[in-house]
């Protein structure tokens, strides 16, 4: 059985004190792969330096919507030429975010459409950020079907999983699926075409039960395989199969 968690923040700071450690013992947890997301300039530089220490680290960089107040004026310049490097495989962590914020629309706007365009020069695979958004990140990226998509972390309805499918988009279900409130990801785990579908755990954030409330980190990643394969009634080893298959095929690794 092999595990890849499509989405993990091993540059935050709650792994601070173990993460060369965490890192090394992926592989007795059969996680053959992270892919870890940059959420700021800062934040991207690292991602690519630990991808670059790291075999089985791979980098997204980009600028999360919640980041777009504290950027300086080349920060996107900076972020293009940091997607030239091999260990980039997406430009991400992108997108919009209404939750703490819904006063800045327009800017969000701007940076998430600049990043896209950004990601179209690159010849990028994006990660989408899209909480509490409705259908404002669908309108956006009907104009990018030329880009490959995956919608990260989702927890929306029916409605808009059916809508991104017909895009040719793939999604991501983190560990919020192992709730008995996460009913959006416990329907999308049910209703996604498996070869669409991928797994995360958004380390250190949304630690699946039985472990919810602590730290998060990739080890994590079979309890939401676990959850999903009972969801969608499949063995466990061809959904860790298959879904770390997607993984590979999406960013372009081996």
């Amino acid at each position: 059985m092999k595990l890849i968690d499509s989405h993990a923040h091993l540059t935050d700071e709650a792994f601070d004190e173990d993460r060369s450690f965490l890192i090394r013992d992926l592989s007795n947890f059969s996680i053959e792969a992270v892919i870890n997301p940059g959420t700021n300039l800062a934040d991207s530089k690292k991602a690519v330096d630990l991808a670059k220490e790291y075999n089985n680290i791979y980098a997204q960089v980009g600028i999360h919507p919640e980041e777009i107040e504290d950027m300086g004026e080349d920060d996107l310049a900076q972020i293009e030429e940091l997607a030239q490097n091999d260990r980039v495989v997406a430009i991400g962590e992108i997108g919009l975010d209404y939750y703490y914020r819904d006063d800045n629309k327009k800017e969000q706007t701007e940076v998430f459409r600049a990043q896209l365009d950004l990601a179209r020069k690159a010849n990028k695979p994006v990660v989408v950020h899209t909480r509490e958004v409705g259908y404002d990140a669908y309108e956006i990226l009907k104009d990018y079907t030329d880009l490959k998509v995956q919608i990260h972390c989702f927890s929306e309805g029916e409605d808009l999983l059916q809508k991104y499918m017909d895009l040719g988009f793939y999604i991501s279900i983190g560990g919020v699926v192992t709730f008995k409130n996460g009913l959006n990801e416990k329907a999308a785990a049910a209703l996604c075409p498996i070869e669409r579908l991928m797994l995360e755990t958004d380390s250190p954030y949304l630690s699946p039960e039985p472990y919810r409330g602590k730290r998060n980190d990739p080890r994590r990643i079979i309890e939401i395989a676990r959850a999903i394969a009972d969801i969608r009634g499949m063995d466990l080893k061809k959904l860790c199969k298959r879904t770390s298959k997607n993984v590979q095929e999406f960013f372009g690794i081996k």
